[in-house]
């Protein structure tokens, strides 16, 4: 199953990872393990872990199928944009 990462930098990573699950818990069972970690089902076969490390919002996404991965990578990216307000985020996705 492919799996892609990568490390976003930004000046309120708890405050990103708050707002995207409050988004998307209409649709999916988010499950917030604590304050610095979340899980977002996608799909029966696609997922993402979202972890706050140093300050940073880690994300680690899997899917079924390669072109599945970069379409949810898309979706994460510009989501977690339109909710960075005036911060220009990074994504380097490894994987």
């Amino acid at each position: 199953m492919p799996i892609s990462r990568t490390i976003v930098a930004s000046n309120d990573a708890q405050r990103l990872l708050r707002t995207l699950c409050n988004h998307w818990r209409h649709r999916f069972a988010v499950r917030r393990d604590s304050e610095s970690h979340a899980h977002i089902p996608f799909a029966e076969a696609a997922g993402a872990d979202f972890e706050i490390e140093n300050g940073a919002l880690a994300i680690r996404v899997v899917h079924d199928d390669g072109a599945g991965l970069a379409g949810l990578r898309e979706v994460i990216e510009s989501h977690l944009q339109r909710f960075a307000r005036d911060e220009t985020l990074a994504f380097d996705w490894r994987g």
